[in-house]
């Protein structure tokens, strides 16, 4: 059970770090497989329509789309690759992300600079991240502090977990529920809030930035600059953060596999084992820039 006044992935023992990413992808493939549907039901019931979802189910009725979502996240889960950033690479890749991304092809889909097209890949086609500490917000102020992917047809899937600790926490204080239950609450739902904030990332080495869609911001309103901007500095700590662990060099990478049981626990579970890998200290961001910058006209 993790607890409800320590975050478990802020022990300082890096192999328990290592260990809770394992436990991290089983619960939140547990609520993507129990819950999931259920709540992204009772979501769509109150607001009219799911937003964060990847095109492939926004084509659907909207009746199937809280069902194929939680498969299709399920999915990804299960083949997730796992990662983790420390206190020093969480700080790094928030310093680095902000030089990363320079503009917005599209309302949509977030892009990359083509300076950066060389480092800003993911470290695995599906993957699941977990940083030190939030890197931003959802919309009733819970820390982001995780982020899933897969491929698509349109390019790659991208959503951010809030700390479902918090939130958990936060009931105690403001709706008078008992540390008992919030305890079986986080328990059976997991660490992980789910996503509010997603995208798909398309690469476009050769897009230009004065002529792409968006470019210029005086064709949107305030209200969707702001989330543009938002979505896009999220975005850039993501691609920062894959720089870190895909560039030889650029922080201390400590690669674990599953041990025999927790390979088990993840068959039992319906998951593919994968290994887990902590990007630390020492780290230089400086191997990350010269590459983008050799890219550059």
């Amino acid at each position: 059970m993790d607890p409800l006044d320590v975050d478990p992935f802020a022990f300082p023992s890096r192999t328990a770090r290592i260990e809770y990413l394992f436990h991290l992808r089983r619960a939140t493939h547990r609520f993507l497989v129990r819950h999931a549907t259920t709540l992204w039901t009772r979501v769509q019931q109150s607001g009219g329509q799911l937003d964060v979802v990847p095109p492939t189910v926004a084509a659907l009725p909207a009746r199937q789309q809280p069902k194929a979502l939680a498969a299709d996240e399920a999915a990804r889960f299960t083949h997730a690759h796992l990662y983790g950033l420390d206190e020093a690479a969480t700080t790094a890749a928030v310093t680095l992300g902000a030089a990363m991304v320079d503009y917005t092809p599209n309302g949509v889909a977030p892009g990359t600079h083509r300076a950066w097209t060389p480092v800003a890949t993911p470290p695995a086609r599906t993957g699941l991240l977990r940083w030190a500490s939030g890197i931003g917000y959802d919309s009733v102020g819970i820390p982001l502090i995780a982020c899933h992917w897969g491929p698509i047809p349109q390019g790659t899937w991208l959503a951010w977990w809030p700390d479902h600790r918090l939130t958990v926490c936060n009931d105690i204080t403001q709706f008078g529920i008992t540390r008992q239950k919030a305890k079986l609450v986080l328990q059976e739902f997991g660490p992980l809030g789910y996503p509010e904030v997603a995208t798909t990332i398309t690469l476009q080495p050769d897009a230009n930035p004065d002529t792409a869609p968006n470019a210029h911001p005086d064709t949107n309103t305030p209200a969707e600059l702001q989330e543009d901007a938002y979505l896009l500095a999220l975005t850039s700590t993501v691609l920062a953060s894959w720089a870190l662990l895909t560039t030889p060099g650029a922080a201390h990478l400590i690669k674990r596999h599953p041990t025999a049981a927790q390979a088990a626990r993840d068959r039992r579970a319906g998951l593919q084992p994968r290994p887990a890998t902590l990007a630390t200290r020492p780290i230089d961001t400086g191997i990350i820039e010269r590459l983008g910058n050799e890219g550059q006209p």
